[in-house]
């Protein structure tokens, strides 16, 4: 089974996020990470995730990176319940690597993602370019990614779905003077095939049920700003907002703002704050008098919003690094009468060892 907060990891691959600086590193010069963290909602769910990663500068301008991620996720959740299900568990496993290179005064990369649990597979590559220009003030990237997805249902051989999604990101940074840097990014996204869950069951009103059923196609729009200031030697804001649109009629709002403040020369504390709103799709009803052509019972196409925040330490010594999180969010949904709202932790850590 699926569940939205692990699926929206593997519907575009960050073709377009910041690439090492290839030609500040020495050949050999590399890094291993090490994260481990604990999803826990007051809805029955709760996920471990565990990720190991690495790089490498390579004697040509060229980093290569690779990692490993497992969730371990453990379920009994309305979605869950409603469908007659009792608690479930099962493991997703996650490998991928990313070749990064300077040609021809061009920042390249290139990517695969392989992701996997008992009724989900994908394969997804991923193709950015970026060049700066102006003194280096002035960075255009523009990303292309592809995920092909294969989607069954448990204990049923007969069960084969798909889902194709493109992706392509177009960005611009710029300094603004000694101390801030803004950013703007457009992100469109194409997606064709299944969109709905296979354990989902929608109830009329006059007792009927019927599986899900989801439009084929859906098509996403989605424009983000953000602004970086140094606050004097020690202190970093960094705000963003970001605005979304899509063919299904829903429609969202993000902002964020975090604090980033030296406590030292070897000690960091981030602080951030985060809010969201979004609209229901076009077809979403809490409940549905007679079976329609597209009918949803999923929670996250419906109007809800969320806020959270969260702490990071984190120290740096001279080859290792070594952070601790917690974050808190808190969701709200006006319009799914089976759970009002939810609240989920987030704690995690994870030690950097550099040489």
């Amino acid at each position: 089974m699926r569940l939205q907060l692990i699926a929206a990891l593997v519907v575009l691959l960050p073709a377009t996020g910041a690439t090492a600086q290839v030609d500040d590193r020495e050949s050999g010069e590399g890094k291993l990470d090490s994260e481990v963290a604990l999803y826990a909602d007051d809805d029955a769910t709760t996920v471990i995730t565990t990720l190991v990663a690495a790089d490498l500068r390579l004697p040509a301008p060229v980093v290569v990176d690779a990692h490993a991620l497992i969730d371990a996720v453990s379920s009994a959740s309305v979605d869950v319940v409603s469908a007659a299900t009792p608690r479930w568990t099962e493991n997703r496993i996650e490998l991928g690597a990313k070749a990064q290179a300077r040609l021809a005064r061009l920042d390249l990369v290139l990517g695969y993602v392989s992701s996997g649990e008992n009724d989900w597979r994908s394969h997804g590559i991923a193709l950015g370019v970026g060049k700066d220009l102006a003194d280096d003030n002035t960075t255009i990237r523009a990303g292309y990614g592809y995920t092909t997805n294969r989607i069954g249902r448990a204990r049923d051989p007969v069960f084969e779905k798909t889902l194709d999604v493109h992706g392509a990101e177009l960005s611009l940074a710029q300094v603004i003077g000694p101390s801030t840097l803004a950013s703007l990014a457009y992100t469109v996204q194409r997606s064709d095939g299944y969109h709905a869950s296979p354990y989902r069951y929608v109830m009329t009103t006059g007792g009927g049920a019927g599986p899900e059923v989801h439009p084929s196609g859906r098509t996403r729009h989605a424009i983000t700003g953000r602004l970086l200031r140094a606050l004097g030697p020690t202190t970093t804001v960094d705000a963003s907002y970001r605005a979304y649109v899509d063919g299904w009629g829903v429609s969202s709002h993000t902002a964020q703002l975090a604090l980033t403040r030296e406590l030292g020369d070897a000690l960091d504390l981030r602080v951030r704050a985060r809010g969201y709103y979004q609209d229901a799709a076009d077809f979403y009803q809490e409940s549905y008098a007679a079976p329609m052509r597209y009918m949803s019972a999923d929670r996250e196409l419906s109007t809800f919003w969320d806020a959270g925040g969260g702490l990071k330490l984190a120290w740096y010594g001279e080859a290792i690094e070594i952070g601790v999180k917690i974050d808190g969010s808190y969701y709200r949904f006006l319009d799914f009468g089976r759970l009002g709202g939810r609240v989920a932790v987030v704690t995690g850590g994870g030690i950097t060892w550099r040489w």
